[in-house]
């Protein structure tokens, strides 16, 4: 008797170990490659050209330092080691003054062109939605259009930018997913300059005018992922 219950208490010691483990989980499956596109509003604060604005604008009609945006956005992202993606990504935003002046209604239209390569790691992937940060940067191009009383130019520049983002993914089926995002940007689009050479105005640190910005924005679009 005394050896069976040993024997029964040597067993169930034996087993208790092992069915204690847990079970070996799956390693997380690589991240797919994906194209997205859609839109967002960015809140942009382009110093130089509020300046330009506020120095023509009546007093009651000064602009603010923050402009909303219109941004609009495609890109493609591919999976490098582990958890790590490329993206390439093209945006476009656009915003616009209009104002009282002193001698009538003017009107500014600025854009960015902001082409960026961003890389990405995935914080979490369920399958059925996953979440990426990433940062990257590239050359932007920029625009700024210009009308009152008879002056009607339209002034460019070109300089580097950079972003951080934060992008987020959820499923409608095995390919498509709608895309929500938010960003963080600065750009250092140069000193503006219409075909002639001449610069819209002075800055308030003595040079030329810039495309100089700051902006934090979200988005809203779709994602499909091979």
């Amino acid at each position: 008797m005394n050896r069976a219950l040993a024997a029964s208490w040597l067993l169930l010691a034996l087993h208790v170990p092992l069915a204690a483990q847990a079970p070996p989980q799956a390693p997380p499956e690589a991240p797919r490659a994906a194209i997205a596109a859609g839109m967002g509003v960015e809140y942009i604060a382009a110093s130089d050209v509020t300046d330009l604005v506020n120095v023509t604008a009546l007093p009651s009609a000064r602009a603010p330092q923050f402009r909303a945006a219109v941004e609009f956005f495609g890109s493609c992202a591919f999976p490098l080691a582990g958890r790590w993606m490329l993206k390439l990504e093209l945006a476009y935003d656009l915003s616009s003054y209009t104002v009282d002046g002193a001698f009538g209604p003017a009107s500014w239209n600025m854009h960015w062109t902001m082409p960026s390569l961003i890389l990405q790691y995935v914080l979490v992937d369920r399958g059925v939605y996953n979440v990426r940060v990433g940062a990257g940067g590239g050359y932007h191009l920029g625009a700024l259009a210009e009308k009152y009383l008879s002056l009607d130019d339209t002034f460019t520049a070109g300089g580097p930018g950079a972003l951080v983002e934060l992008e987020a993914n959820t499923a409608f089926g095995d390919h498509l997913y709608a895309f929500l995002g938010a960003n963080i940007r600065r750009e250092f689009v140069g000193a503006l300059r219409d075909a002639g050479g001449a610069s819209p105005g002075i800055a308030s640190g003595g040079a030329g005018a810039t495309l100089h910005a700051f902006g934090a924005g979200a988005r809203l679009g779709a994602c499909y992922m091979f």
